[in-house]
C-alpha cells in the first residue's frame, strides 16, 4: 500500500527569495531557519522522508511544516499581488508556532499593580506595627484589602521577580544565610 503522497509546493521567484534568505540568515531564529529550508527543499520536488534525513528532523516535523505552507500559499499569493512589501511578514508568520491556549492567568494585571503598589507604602499607613514589607504581612493586607480573595507568599515575590521591581518585600531581598555549626 503505497503512502499518503506530500502536498505539492510551488513557490514564486519572489517567496522563494524570501525563504532563501531566512534560510541562510545569521540572525534568523533556528526554528525559521528550519521550516524555510523545509519549504524549499520541498518546491525543489524532494520527498518528506529525503527533507527529513538531510535537515536531521523527524517526518511529522517536514510534514507538518510542507503541509502548513502549502495551506498559506493561496493567502500568501494574494498578499504579493496586493502588497508585497508585507510579503516577509507573512512568509514569517506562516512559520511561526499558532499560540497555544493555556490557563487563564489566576490574577488580572491590576491585581499585580496593586500588590506592587501596597508594597511601596510604609506599613504603618494601614495600622501596621512594622517598618518593612515581607510576603506574608503583604498577603495577609492584599486579602484584607479585597485586592485578591487568596494568594501565596511565593506568588507575590514571582511578581516583583517578573516585574523587576526594587520595592521588593525585605525578605525577598535578603539572601539565605547558611550557617555552619560545629
Amino acid at each position: 500500500m503505497p503512502g499518503k503522497k506530500a502536498v505539492v509546493v510551488i513557490l514564486s521567484s519572489k517567496q522563494e527569495q524570501i525563504l532563501d534568505s531566512l534560510s541562510k540568515g545569521t540572525h534568523t531564529p533556528l526554528h525559521l531557519k528550519q521550516r524555510s529550508s523545509i519549504v524549499l527543499m520541498a518546491s525543489h520536488g524532494e520527498n518528506n522522508y529525503a527533507i527529513s534525513r538531510k535537515l536531521q528532523l523527524s517526518y511529522d516535523c517536514v510534514s507538518k511544516w510542507r503541509s502548513r505552507y502549502a495551506a498559506a500559499l493561496p493567502e500568501l499569493e494574494k498578499i504579493e499581488a496586493e502588497s508585497p512589501l508585507q510579503l516577509r511578514r507573512e512568509i514569517t508568520s506562516a512559520l511561526t508556532d499558532r499560540q497555544r491556549p493555556g490557563a487563564p492567568p489566576t490574577f488580572t494585571p491590576e491585581q499585580v499593580a496593586a500588590i506592587i503598589a501596597l508594597s511601596c507604602e510604609e506599613p504603618g499607613q494601614f495600622g501596621l506595627p512594622f517598618s518593612h514589607w515581607t510576603p506574608t504581612l503583604l498577603k495577609q493586607t492584599a486579602i484584607e484589602m479585597g485586592i485578591v480573595t487568596s494568594i501565596s507568599e511565593r506568588q507575590i515575590q514571582r511578581f516583583f521577580k517578573r516585574s523587576g521591581s526594587s520595592t521588593q518585600p525585605l525578605s525577598v531581598l535578603a539572601e539565605p544565610q547558611h550557617r555552619e555549626f560545629r
